[in-house]
């Protein structure tokens, strides 16, 4: 089954820039890299993503009634170079995705519209979510080939980059899954050599207790002299 013509229209409308479909009997689940990943601490303090792990590792440990996930890309790509802010060392400089309005509330409402147009011409149930429940919507938006996990961790899109907010929408119903070229960072690993904090112990992973992020948002010690 494929999206109607009136819910890609509204889709447009609402301002995605992209979407891709997951059909989530094939979608591997991620349990080995999450334990690899909680048992190194990488995950810092952020101990909810320890207690979550097993529903994170796929959907269907989440709601096992699902059977295709629908991601949605936002794009909020600056319209200036935002690294010239850098340059002015007497201000700090916030990260473009905080400069506006919450993206939580901003997207959650256009996704409940979305699939409650899904639901109607489905008949099947529909779950939004955007980043606030445990699901990796990045590895989700690689299989739905909104394009591929760089080696920042990240998803990058070959048109707009790693700009783009995510949101997800689960459904009952059996859609038709993306099928589409993506492509890959080869040998580029600019965002690796430009992290200040060496976050990344090799590419493809982070280390979030060298996360500026993490540092700012979710960390609430004292952060070490090296890392300021």
């Amino acid at each position: 089954m494929k999206l109607g013509k009136t819910v890609l229209a509204r889709i447009e409308k609402l301002g995605f820039c992209d979407y891709g479909i997951v059909n989530l009997d094939d979608f591997s689940s991620l349990d080995q890299n999450l334990s690899e990943y909680i048992d190194k601490n990488h995950h810092g303090t952020m101990e909810w993503m320890a207690v979550t792990k097993i529903r994170r590792a796929h959907p269907n440990n989440m709601w096992k009634q699902a059977k295709s996930a629908i991601v949605l890309a936002m794009n909020y790509g600056p319209k200036t170079n935002p690294l010239l802010s850098l340059k002015q060392k007497n201000r700090a400089t916030i990260s473009v995705y905080a400069r506006n309005k919450d993206y939580h509330q901003l997207i959650k409402g256009r996704l409940k519209e979305i699939g409650g147009l899904i639901a109607k011409s489905t008949g099947k149930d529909i779950k939004v979510f955007v980043d606030t429940a445990p699901l990796m919507e990045k590895p989700l938006a690689a299989k739905a080939a909104l394009g591929w996990q760089g080696k920042h961790t990240n998803l990058v899109s070959r048109e707009f980059g790693s700009w783009l907010f995510l949101g997800v929408i689960l459904t009952e119903a059996q859609l038709t899954p993306t099928k589409r070229e993506t492509a890959s960072c080869g040998s580029c690993r600019d965002c690796l050599d430009i992290c200040p904090t060496n976050a990344f112990p090799t590419p493809y992973k982070i280390d979030a207790r060298r996360c500026i992020s993490y540092l700012t948002i979710e960390y609430k010690g004292i952060v070490k002299h090296d890392l300021r």
